[in-house]
Formats: structure tokens, sequence, C-alpha cells
């Protein structure tokens, strides 16, 4: 059994897409957002962000909407201060989708 949002300790983490993956990773690969002690809301939004950055690269990687995408990149930078807030002290997040 994994253990729970109370088991992980404060760490540094990255906030960068990558396709059917939650977009939070660690130095050992990529977590999963139902084990962070954060809100529903920003689990949602950030599941969200990645699945919107899939739609908007498309099967051929290609920006295909460059202002969606801009708007993109900066609804993920506020994502990664948001998640640093939730997630508080001894957390560190990084963005580095960009």
């Amino acid at each position: 059994m994994s253990p729970g949002p109370a088991a992980l300790r404060p760490q540094r983490l990255r906030v960068f897409p990558d396709h059917s993956a939650d977009p939070v990773w660690a130095d050992d690969g990529m977590v999963d957002l139902d084990r962070l002690p954060v809100s529903a809301r920003l689990r949602d939004a950030l599941r969200a962000w990645a699945r919107e950055w899939e739609r908007l690269l498309g099967p051929a990687y290609v920006v295909r909407e460059k202002d969606a995408y801009a708007a993109w990149l900066e609804a993920g930078r506020r994502h990664a201060r948001d998640l640093e807030a939730e997630l508080g002290r001894g957390w560190s997040v990084e963005y580095t989708a960009d």
C-alpha cells in the first residue's frame, strides 16, 4: 500500500506537462496529485492544464494557437505559485513548462 499524503516530506517539485500524466514532478518521477496535501480545486486545475497542453500541441507537437498557448503558459505559472502556497513551508515549486 502506498503512503498517504502525510508521508510526503517537503521537497523540490517541478510543474510541467507530459502525456497522460499528472503535471507535478519530483527528482524521482511523477507525483500523484492525489497524494499531495492540496485542495481538490488545485488538483483539478493542474490536471485540466495538462490536458489543455495535449490539446494545444496535438499529435505533431506543434503549437497551433499562439494566443491560447501564451494563456496556457501563464496559467501554469499561476498554478505553480498556488501549489507552493498550498503546500506551505519547506516545499519548493519550480515552473519549467516554458
